[in-house]
């Protein structure tokens, strides 16, 4: 039928950008947030967090925070759309938990990229302990607890629902599943006050999710490959 022809190419495609882009922004994030949390200072107090603020370096880490907020959701809807319908429920589940972290979190980054580096670079510091990322006490570093959760049981429910015939399909599966045990494991032990347990899980979150939305990738192209185009995507 042209109609699920159409879908096949313009779903795939979708799906092979969300991954793409998902996996960039998460390298980003990676690379800009060990810089950046490598030259913060151990909390004492908003005055000294305030002082040695770098706007550059924390932007550089809030951005593909925020743009993965919006694309990872994306993702996981491609992943809903491409399964078949006997694995649809855990992919459902996962779709559900993907949106809760992106509104969440697309929420937090925004806040945090907006109102809270306009007011540290204003100076203006009242109450501002209870906002920024590196405070113990802050509100916003609570809500991207809850984000990551969130995240963490969608990638293990997607992990869950990947059973597909092809290259790749355990390695993508599991991978999905560890990532999703280990991000929901450092909020646990951040939650529990293990700093140090915390850093370490998203080390082990950082060295899988990128791999893992790879692989996504890979079977999203290899799948556009022979994916038919309908006419009516060809003449527009």
């Amino acid at each position: 039928m042209p109609e699920r022809s159409q879908w096949s190419w313009t779903g795939l495609n979708t799906g092979f950008w969300a991954a793409v882009l998902s996996a960039a922004w998460s390298v980003w994030f990676i690379v800009a947030f060990g810089a950046w949390v490598g030259e913060l200072p151990a909390w004492t107090g908003i005055d000294a967090y305030v002082a040695s603020f770098d706007p550059v370096g924390y932007l550089a880490w809030v951005v593909p925070c925020f743009l993965l907020a919006l694309t990872f959701p994306v993702l996981m809807a491609t992943v809903y759309l491409y399964l078949p319908a006997d694995r649809r429920a855990p992919a459902l589940v996962s779709l559900v938990f993907a949106c809760l972290y992106g509104a969440v979190l697309g929420a937090t980054y925004f806040l945090l990229g907006t109102v809270v580096r306009s007011a540290i670079l204003a100076g203006n510091t009242v109450g501002l302990g209870w906002l920024v990322i590196g405070s113990p006490y802050s509100l916003l570093n609570a809500l991207e607890g809850l984000g990551y959760l969130l995240m963490g049981l969608s990638m293990v429910f997607a992990g869950l629902a990947w059973r597909v015939p092809g290259r790749w399909r355990r390695a993508t599966r599991w991978l999905l599943i560890i990532n999703g045990v280990v991000g929901i494991l450092g909020v646990i032990v951040g939650v529990l006050g293990s700093a140090v347990g915390s850093m370490l899980f998203l080390g082990a979150w950082a060295g899988t999710f990128p791999v893992a939305v790879v692989l996504l990738a890979l079977r999203f192209r290899q799948d556009l490959r022979v994916a038919p185009v309908s006419s009516r995507v060809l003449r527009a």
